[in-house]
């Protein structure tokens, strides 16, 4: 399997290789000079890809241990795809660069993404878009269209599932539909920073308030008969014992309508125009030692069924409590940062952490495997628990199963309410 994983990921890459072979989005293309970068040519890359079962090497990269799935170190072939930031990761944040965008557009199918904030402007901009191109049937674009969007989508998810052998629901078509909420009328976000180019991981700082953060922490933990939230032990992967080491933690699923600020801010960074494709959001607490080790969040597949939203092509984690760099819970990549890898992502508070697990552009898109990603164990020694709140977008439209009764189409108000709230 991993030939081919390699040949896709090395058709994502725009250093040194063409977009030719994705279905056209529109007539711009990713420079070639972006960070006026290559990859692949660092002899300290080489040095990695010759290394163990994480491709740690001595200096850099920190003993892994109690981990359940050991993932093979990255092909040179798919090292020489990776291209990091220039300079520091912690210079302070600012606008994104127009190559990001081109980037997002390209190859994350995500055209309109944080763009304007002028509701008109911001239909002319998607016509714009749509209208530079002609696009056929099979691209990817009419796969993303949400069912709303258009008669037709029913129909398509019908063919999708005639043709792997799924079973279509009314459930599953009813909620998919969403109405029109007022999301452009948000101030665009304006404090990214870039964490690594290729594959993209984005930081944004300005993302939740201080007041929105405690919220969020203390809905959570009330201990009541509410039938909005539901409390889990985190699941874990696999059934036998050393899957029950891979996950410690505990996550609450909500309902959409209960984190209206989460759900209308995710959609408007994403330049979506609704919330239908969105699973369950979750908020997570790691006490102190807890952990997630490495993992992939996109779906295998057996899990990855075209007429339940299909891939997991975004993940958006939001930082709810502050750890200092001394007191754990930083998210890592193992493969990404360069000769500073593994890329750590430091909790700060209200800032949130963007990337792209499956492989962009592609239709019924395959993981990515250069996103393989842990949870950091929280210090001992912390002065408090790590708190996140999550989120995964699908390909289409998903059918939300918990907590029971959750439906996308409950969220309108609250959303729409909290949309002119913040105009």
């Amino acid at each position: 399997m991993m030939p081919l994983l390699t040949a896709l990921l090395l058709a994502l890459s725009a250093q040194g290789f063409t977009i030719e072979s994705f279905p056209p989005r529109s007539s711009r293309f990713i420079s070639t000079q972006l960070w006026a970068k290559k990859a692949g040519k660092s002899s300290k890359r080489k040095a990695a890809a010759s290394g163990g079962g994480f491709g740690k090497s001595t200096k850099s990269k920190p003993e892994i241990v109690d981990d359940y799935n050991i993932f093979p170190a990255l092909e040179p072939q798919v090292l020489g795809t990776l291209v990091p930031p220039p300079g520091d990761l912690d210079v302070m944040a600012g606008e994104l660069p127009e190559e990001i965008y081109q980037r997002l557009d390209q190859i994350y199918g995500l055209p309109s993404f944080n763009y304007a904030t002028d509701e008109e402007m911001y239909m002319s901009l998607n016509e714009m878009i749509s209208s530079e191109t002609p696009k056929p049937s099979s691209s990817l674009d009419e796969l993303l269209k949400p069912s709303s969007a258009s008669t037709g989508s029913s129909d398509l998810d019908l063919l999708l599932a005639t043709a792997t052998g799924a079973t279509t629901s009314l459930e599953a078509s009813s909620s998919s539909s969403a109405p029109d909420l007022p999301l452009a009328s948000l101030a665009p976000f304006s404090k990214f920073r870039v964490l690594h180019v290729d594959p993209l991981v984005l930081a944004i700082d300005d993302f939740f308030t201080e007041e929105e953060c405690d919220r969020y922490v203390s809905m959570s933990t009330i201990k009541s008969s509410r039938k909005d939230i539901m409390e889990s032990r985190s699941p874990t992967v696999g059934k036998d014992a050393a899957a029950k080491a891979q996950r410690t933690s505990t996550t609450w699923y909500h309902h959409f309508k209960g984190v209206p600020e989460l759900m209308a801010k995710a959609s408007r960074l994403l330049g979506l125009d609704g919330i239908d494709r969105w699973e369950e959001p979750q908020i997570v607490r790691y006490r102190r030692n807890e952990k997630f080790t490495w993992h992939l969040d996109a779906l295998g597949p057996m899990e990855n069924k075209p007429n339940l939203g299909g891939q997991r092509i975004a993940t958006l984690l939001v930082y709810l409590t502050e750890l200092t760099e001394g007191e754990g819970g930083a998210t890592m990549f193992r493969d990404l940062g360069g000769s500073n890898a593994p890329l750590r992502v430091r909790p700060r508070k209200g800032s949130a952490l963007l990337f792209f697990p499956a492989a962009g552009g592609i239709d019924n898109a395959p993981f990515d495997i250069r996103t393989l990603h842990c949870g950091e164990a929280v210090s001992d020694s912390s002065s408090q628990d790590k708190w996140i709140a999550q989120l995964w977008l699908r390909e289409r439209g998903y059918t939300p199963t918990a907590p029971p009764g959750n439906e996308h189409m409950a969220a309108a108000d609250a959303i729409s309410d909290y949309c002119s709230k913040a105009e």
